[in-house]
């Protein structure tokens, strides 16, 4: 963990305990309920914010408590390219529980008289393509006072809320500069699943990392950071979910590369219904070897393409990232994303399989948006999105 922040050219210290105040989860998926069942097992209040009153009514029936399942501690991340049965699927964990949780629909939220309905520190953990709305939807009990934790796959997110509902923030400063909360932009490499929509249970499959930065505000000169953000800083960094306190610079640059691991990963599992560890064939000497050995040729040839699509994207929209960001190293970052979750079911995958859509928008199709507006060809990455949205389109029309 990083002891110390610095932000604007200040040294914060992260030492030492949050206040414990109360935090508010939005985003009740495998991400969020994982989240919420660490702070609260660190000692922090917590009140998951809910779609309706009667997923929080049914959360109150079923005790105010989430179930942890870490898989992760059953076997290490494997380079067997197995299926996993049910058998093998975590149930015979024991679940551990993080108890004494609120739980609230948003619009009883803005209902609420009380000043309490203030937020002091929010983490949204919905999809990407809910991010916006979710915000929106809680917008009334946010002001300069707050931190608002963004931690969604893909890119675009914080972008599109400050494009939405900020827009030309230097020209309002004075009307603006006591609305915008401070953002903290997180990536979670950790994996999760939630097997049940009508459980409160998320399983840990995979224990890796998550980082967390303070985004540079986007009014001139920058207000000062509020006490509620060196409080929620502090929250992160104490989870024993790999979880470090970067500057934003850093974090760019991971969130880069988890992009390029997602829009490499992620298709390819969803539109071929296999595990993250078939994209990346196992060494010579691993205990499972395909039949047919054109497919080892036919991946390394596939890992090779994409990545170099993307390192001529990023060579051309972040030239100061170029040493960081090249074919080999995104490949490198790739295979290793890969390898650690060998046994992992993407998101991009379950949200085709339960018939959801999918985060290609902002994968993919960021991506491609991305090289249109750099003068960048993207023939994968444009495959890649269409036949994902074509799936989509089919699920849904079966459904």
């Amino acid at each position: 963990m990083s002891s110390r922040l610095y932000f604007s050219g200040v040294s914060m210290a992260l030492e030492g305990r949050s206040t414990g105040s109360r935090i508010h989860v939005l985003g009740a998926g495998a991400v969020g309920l994982l989240f919420a069942a660490h702070l609260r097992k660190s000692g922090h209040p917590i009140t998951l914010l809910l779609r309706s009153q009667a997923s929080a009514e049914r959360f109150s029936r079923s005790g105010g408590r989430i179930s942890v399942v870490d898989d992760w501690a059953r076997s290490q991340p494997s380079r067997k390219l197995l299926r996993v049965d049910s058998s093998s699927s975590g149930n015979d964990m024991v679940p551990w529980l993080a108890e004494d949780i609120q739980a609230m629909s948003t619009a009883s939220l803005h209902n609420d008289k009380d000043q309490q309905s203030h937020i002091d520190k929010l983490v949204i953990t919905t999809k990407a393509h809910d991010a916006l709305q979710a915000y929106w939807s809680v917008r009334g009990s946010l002001n300069s006072k707050s931190t608002v934790v963004l931690l969604q796959n893909g890119m675009g997110t914080y972008e599109a809320i400050q494009r939405e509902l900020y827009p030309s923030p230097q020209q309002h400063q004075r009307e603006l500069i006591s609305e915008i909360p401070t953002f903290i932009i997180g990536t979670n490499a950790n994996g999760c699943l939630r097997v049940s929509e009508d459980e409160f249970t998320t399983h840990h499959t995979a224990k890796v990392s998550c980082q967390f930065a303070v985004r540079p505000s986007l009014l001139n000169p920058p207000p000062p950071l509020p006490p509620s953000t060196l409080d929620m800083l502090k929250a992160l960094s104490s989870l024993p979910l790999g979880a470090t306190i970067i500057n934003w610079s850093d974090l760019h640059l991971q969130l880069l590369l988890k992009l390029a691991a997602n829009a490499v990963i992620s298709p390819v599992t969803a539109l071929t219904g296999c595990r993250n560890g078939y994209i990346v064939p196992p060494p010579l000497n691993g205990t499972q070897q395909c039949a047919d050995a054109g497919y080892y040729d036919s991946m390394r040839s596939y890992l090779s393409s994409a990545c170099a699509e993307i390192a001529a994207v990023y060579a051309r929209a972040h030239p100061h990232l170029h040493c960081e960001l090249t074919t080999q190293a995104i490949e490198e970052y790739v295979s290793h994303i890969a390898y650690s979750s060998a046994r992992n079911r993407s998101s991009m995958l379950q949200d085709i399989d339960a018939g959801r859509q999918t985060e290609a928008e902002w994968i993919n199709g960021y991506l491609v948006r991305l090289g249109q507006q750099h003068g960048v060809p993207t023939p994968v990455n444009t495959l890649l999105y269409t036949l994902i949205k074509l799936k989509e389109a089919v699920r849904y029309h079966m459904s």
